[in-house]
């Protein structure tokens, strides 16, 4: 436990064992990302998504999604494309698409992501057209996100 900031910290595998019943139970969870994999539209350690129980078949391009990779493993990625039976997924700080999953993988549906104080919608108009944005510029994503990095 960090004494500075009162959150006390888990390990992944710990959390989406207690957090998988509760979406099946209907119920919405939050929790802190952990990983860079979203950045710059997430961050590591300082945002937390809300997410909650969906339907994969109901799911669009640009959605961020909570699914269990084949090996077991949870990843927080944005849907890049699907198919009726599968999708795939890319996060917004990497420069490489993850590959295809098939719809069964799907445990989660990002709805909210809090950043300091602050709530965003994910189904809110200029949040999609942010998110789109980010899609298409995703041939110079390497170039913008080292642009990112010098200011920040």
């Amino acid at each position: 436990m960090n004494s500075n900031s009162g959150k006390k910290g888990i390990h992944t595998s710990d959390l989406f064992e207690v957090l998988i019943p509760m979406l099946e139970e209907g119920q919405k969870a939050i929790f802190t990302v952990s990983g860079m994999s979203m950045w710059p539209l997430i961050c590591h350690g300082r945002d937390q998504v809300i997410v909650t129980a969906c339907d994969p078949a109901a799911l669009h391009v640009g959605d961020i999604i909570l699914f269990q990779t084949q090996l077991g493993n949870y990843m927080l990625h944005r849907i890049t494309a699907l198919r009726k039976d599968a999708f795939e997924t890319t996060g917004d700080g990497n420069c490489f698409r993850d590959g295809w999953f098939p719809r069964e993988c799907v445990r989660a549906k990002v709805v909210s992501i809090r950043r300091k104080g602050k709530t965003i919608d994910c189904s809110d108009r200029r949040w999609r057209f942010v998110f789109a944005c980010w899609r298409v510029l995703f041939p110079v994503r390497k170039g913008l996100l080292r642009l990112l990095l010098r200011i920040r």
